[in-house]
C-alpha cells in the first residue's frame, strides 16, 4: 500500500478522516493524497435554472475558500510526519463530483472517504462514498461521521486498526475485501471472521468461513471464526452486533448493489452497515 488518496470535502470532518488516512501512511510510508473537488455551481436539484455571473462567482469563492480551509487543516496535519504529503485541489469540469474523485483515486491503492453526513445541507452533492466503493475499483475505507465534529489536527498513531471483523459469505465481492485489506490485515493483533447462516440448515456459510480463515492463518494472521445465525434478525444487524461484541475497530466487508444511470441500488447488509456504522469500515466490490 503506497498511495492512498483522501476526499475531503468538509473542514469539520477532515480531522477525523485524516486520523486512519496519516495512521495506515505512516505505517506503510505510503504517498498520501489529500483531495478536494468542486463545481463552482450552486447545489440545487437537477432543475435548469439559469444562475446569473454574479450568483456563480460567489458560489466559486465560498468553495474556494472552504478548501483553503481544509488544506491548512491538511498541511498542519501531515507537517513532521514519516510520509510523503500532497495536497490537490481541483474544479470539476461537469457536475458529477464522485466520477471526478474516482478517475483520481483509480491510482491509488486505497481511497478514504466520509460516511454521508445525514445533518449535512449538501452531503447530496459532496458526499458519495456508495459510489465510491461501487464503481471506482479500488477499496474504500469509509470512515463514520464523527459525534462532535473538530477541526483539530489527528493524534499520532490514530487509524491502526488492531481488532479486525471480516464480514464473509464466499462471494466474490466479500473476497475482494478480504484479499484487497491483507496488508491491513497483517498488522492487525486479531481477525474474526464472521459468517451468517441464512438458516438453521445452511452449512455452505461455515464451511466457506473455515476455508478463508485457513487461508488467512497461512500470511501469519491470527484468525477466529465467528459461525452465528440470522434468526429474526437483519445480516446487517448481525454484522453491527458482532462489530461491538468483539469490540472490533474495523470492519471489512463486501459492497453488494450496483449504480447505473446515477441511481445507486446497495445491498441491504451494506446499506444497513454504512447508515449505522460506528467505526471505519473498509468496502469492496
Amino acid at each position: 500500500m503506497k498511495t492512498i488518496l483522501v476526499h475531503l470535502n468538509d473542514r469539520r470532518r477532515a480531522a477525523s478522516l485524516l486520523a486512519p488516512a496519516i495512521g495506515l501512511a505512516e505505517r506503510f510510508e505510503a504517498h498520501l493524497i489529500g483531495f478536494n473537488v468542486f463545481t463552482g455551481v450552486p447545489a440545487t436539484a437537477a432543475l435548469a435554472v439559469p444562475y446569473g455571473a454574479d450568483v456563480i462567482d460567489s458560489v466559486l469563492a465560498a468553495e474556494r475558500s472552504e478548501a483553503v480551509a481544509i488544506r491548512t487543516i491538511f498541511e498542519k496535519a501531515t507537517a513532521g510526519r514519516s510520509l510523503v504529503a500532497e495536497w490537490i485541489s481541483e474544479k470539476a469540469p461537469h457536475s458529477d463530483l464522485a466520477a471526478f474523485v474516482m478517475q483520481r483515486g483509480r491510482s491509488a491503492d486505497l481511497i478514504v472517504a466520509s460516511q454521508t453526513d445525514p445533518a449535512w445541507d449538501l452531503a447530496a452533492v459532496y458526499d458519495f462514498p456508495e459510489r465510491l466503493a461501487l464503481e471506482s475499483g479500488r477499496p474504500v475505507l469509509v470512515v463514520p461521521v464523527p459525534a462532535e465534529k473538530s477541526i483539530e489536527a489527528p493524534s499520532r498513531g490514530a487509524g491502526i486498526a488492531r481488532r479486525v471483523l471480516v464480514a464473509w459469505n464466499g462471494k466474490r465481492e466479500a473476497a475482494r475485501a478480504a484479499f484487497d485489506a491483507l496488508p491491513i490485515l497483517l498488522m492487525a493483533e486479531h481477525v474474526h471472521i464472521l459468517t451468517v447462516a441464512e438458516h438453521p440448515w445452511d452449512q455452505k456459510a461455515n464451511l466457506s468461513g473455515h476455508a478463508i480463515a485457513a487461508a488467512l492463518a497461512r500470511h501469519g494472521i491470527a484468525v477466529s471464526l465467528d459461525e452465528r445465525k440470522r434468526g429474526g434478525a437483519t445480516i446487517g444487524e448481525v454484522i453491527l452486533d458482532a462489530t461491538s461484541d468483539h469490540r472490533a475497530e474495523l470492519v471489512v466487508m463486501g459492497a453488494y448493489g450496483h449504480s447505473r444511470f446515477r441511481e445507486l441500488v446497495f445491498g441491504g447488509a451494506t446499506r444497513e452497515v454504512l447508515r449505522n456504522m460506528r467505526i471505519a469500515t473498509l468496502l469492496s466490490h
